[in-house]
Parts: C-alpha cells; sequence; structure tokens
C-alpha cells in the first residue's frame, strides 16, 4: 500500500453504522438479523429468478416473516418501479426490506426506504458495493440521478461467498470491475482521507487477487476461499466510495446505463481502464498500484484480464453507437464534474471514441502526451 497521500486540510470523516455479517450462510443468519432489527413483517425485493433461489435458500424461520414479494426490479431503476414497489410495501403493511440481488435489487430498496423510512437488510449475489452506502440511483426521463440520504444505508448486510460459486465468469469479471471503479475513484476524490485510501488500496488488491483466484481454480473450497476475497474487496471498496463523492468514471457509466441503455457493470468495465489511463499519472495512490499485473500498465493489465475473461472489449460491442458520442460528451459535463486531471468536453469525446472502438492503446498513448 502507497505510504503517499494528498488531503485536503482539514478534513472529516463521517461514519455510519451497519451491521456487517460475513461468510455464513443465508439460512443460518437472516432470521437473526430480522430479529435483531425487529422486522416482523419484510417485502423481498429481488428479480423472479432471484426470488425463487431465495426460497431455497432463507430458513422456514426467516420465511415466515415475508409479508409480499416485489420482483420486478429494472436495470438502472426507472422511477416506476419504486412507485411499484412503493405501493407492495404499502399495501402489505411491512415493517422492513430484504434486498436480494446486486445493485438493482438493492437501489430499488433504498428508493423504497427513502419514501418510507424502512430498514433494510441488504444480501448481495455480486460485488455492487450498494449495500454499503447510503446513495441510490434512479432514471428519470432516460437521466439517472443520484439521490443521497443516510437512511438508505442497509442496517445489516450478508456476505455468503457460496452464493457466487455459480456466477458465469463474465458476470463475475464485469461484477468485481465494477466494485473496484468505486475505490478508483475515492483514491482521487478531492475528500480523501486516510481512511479512505486504505479502504480503497486493500479493496482494489483484495478484489484482484480473489478474481484471479476464482476464475483460475476448479477445487470448490479454493474457489470459495477465492469469493469470499472478492467479497471482502467489494466491501471496502463500497465503503470507500461512501465516503467521498462520484467522479468523471461514474458520471460517463451512469450515462451510459441511464440514458444510453447499456448494462451497467459491462458500462464500467469497458471504461474504467480509459478512465485510468486518464489519470494514473496525477495520482500517485492510483501508479502505486501498477504492481498488481507485472510486466503491463495497470489501465492495460486490468482490460485483457476481463477480456480474457469474458468481458466486452469496447463501447460498441455492448450496443453505444459512434453516432451518440458527441452527445454523451456534452450531457456528461453538462454540470461541473471533479477530476484530479483538468478535462474538457473535447477530453471526454476522445475518450469515448477510443472506448467505442476498444483501442485502450491508442488512448494510453493520449494521455501519456
Amino acid at each position: 500500500m502507497s505510504d503517499a497521500i494528498h488531503l485536503p486540510s482539514p478534513f472529516k470523516v463521517d461514519l455510519r453504522e451497519h451491521r456487517v455479517v460475513f461468510g455464513a450462510p443465508i439460512a443460518d443468519v437472516l432470521a437473526a438479523e430480522l430479529e435483531a432489527l425487529n422486522i416482523q413483517r419484510f417485502v423481498l425485493v429481488s428479480s423472479p429468478n432471484l426470488a425463487a433461489r431465495f426460497d431455497k435458500l432463507a430458513s422456514t424461520a426467516a420465511k415466515q416473516r415475508l409479508a409480499a414479494q416485489f420482483t420486478g426490479v429494472v436495470p438502472h431503476v426507472p422511477e416506476h418501479t419504486i412507485s411499484e414497489a412503493l405501493a407492495v410495501a404499502r399495501n402489505s403493511k411491512a415493517d422492513g426490506l430484504v434486498a436480494f440481488g446486486g445493485g438493482t435489487a438493492i437501489d430499488t430498496a433504498k428508493g423504497v426506504a427513502n419514501e418510507l423510512g424502512l430498514p433494510i437488510v441488504a444480501i448481495p449475489t455480486n460485488f455492487s458495493g450498494s449495500e454499503v452506502t447510503w446513495v441510490f440511483g434512479v432514471t428519470k426521463e432516460g437521466v439517472k440521478h443520484p439521490t443521497y440520504n443516510r437512511n438508505v444505508l442497509p442496517r445489516a448486510v450478508i456476505y455468503d461467498p457460496s452464493m457466487l460459486l455459480t456466477l458465469p465468469e463474465g458476470v463475475v469479471v464485469c461484477s468485481g470491475i465494477n466494485a473496484i471503479a468505486h475505490a478508483v475513484e475515492a483514491l482521487y476524490s478531492p475528500q480523501i482521507n486516510p481512511l479512505t485510501q486504505a479502504l480503497a488500496e486493500t479493496g482494489i488488491r483484495k478484489m484482484i487477487g480473489g478474481l484471479k483466484g476464482l476464475l483460475a481454480n476448479a477445487d470448490s473450497g479454493a474457489r470459495e476461499q477465492a469469493a469470499a476475497g472478492c467479497f471482502s474487496g467489494a466491501w471496502l471498496c463500497g465503503e470507500a466510495l461512501s465516503q467521498v463523492g462520484m467522479g468523471i468514471h461514474h458520471r460517463i457509466s451512469h450515462l451510459l446505463g441511464g440514458t444510453y441503455g447499456l448494462p451497467h457493470s459491462d458500462a464500467h468495465t469497458v471504461m474504467l481502464p480509459y478512465s485510468i489511463a486518464l489519470n494514473i499519472g496525477h495520482v500517485p495512490a492510483l501508479a502505486a498500484l501498477s504492481d498488481l499485473f507485472p510486466g503491463q500498465p495497470l489501465a492495460l493489465g486490468l482490460a485483457e484480464f476481463a477480456i480474457a475473461h469474458g468481458a466486452p472489449r469496447s463501447l460498441e460491442a455492448i450496443g453505444f453507437s459512434s453516432n451518440d458520442i458527441a452527445d454523451a460528451a456534452a450531457l456528461a459535463l453538462r454540470t461541473p464534474v471533479v477530476n484530479p486531471r483538468p478535462i474538457a468536453m473535447a477530453d471526454v469525446e476522445a475518450m469515448l471514441r477510443h472506448a467505442h472502438a476498444g483501442d485502450l492503446a491508442a488512448w494510453s498513448r493520449v494521455t501519456a502526451a
């Protein structure tokens, strides 16, 4: 971990309370967590497939408190899905929520909690990190809007690594790089402090190490241990972002998802190496991570690792049209965004053109010039 840190002076750290239960099967711990929060009637917020999985994993004692299910979650959380989930929560007279899924399910639960003040138990099934943040995104009229409210922070989080062992490679790696993106932006946030730097650097290292182990091992025991490393990395990366703000990378990725309908973690995975190449020369703590892929620059090593395990190479591969590049660049900088390297609309447009073509090497030469 790098000792180099550039801090604003003075700074404040606002720590928020939540409980993390790590490494235990859902069947063993969910009922106790519901009891601890005095949740007698909960709404399960999930997708149809994951709701069926929850039914198999949860204990009878936990399911006895199930009042209703909302399984209409939609990527990027369109506003109407929050309204529909709110109706289910109100009609069932629920006093709590269990979010079982990735960032879509957890953010939908947060949207309900934002209106009703209900406590959330989050059970992540990938590495979104949303389970430990107090921000959620809702898409309104084609624009994804972040909402910050400390009351939507899940009160309990259950990490069960055994759930990760059946995820497809491409889902694993894209979800993991989504988590890494949280920590990368924390490393160059104006609100950086010793806690966020330590969380971010350690989270990135744990996630990369966990992904390498999970994707390389056939042995179930080794895979579960690696999955635990991934979950711990996702936790730390999410905690880092929860203490600071989002930067240019999240601005672009959320725009690609909310406005242009691209898959959330795929957009993060394609764009993150380009964001790293843009800023690495201006962020000592980020440059200190270059040992993660020996013999390769961090941006190139991360991109090639992801592509080798099923991630998309370019924005074109996930459905982004070159005709939208100029408009997307303008939208990205419609409001000011903080970045360690000064960035103009022409820079964003150039980054999107290179990412659309999947030409990271050329972009790296541009940013190094």
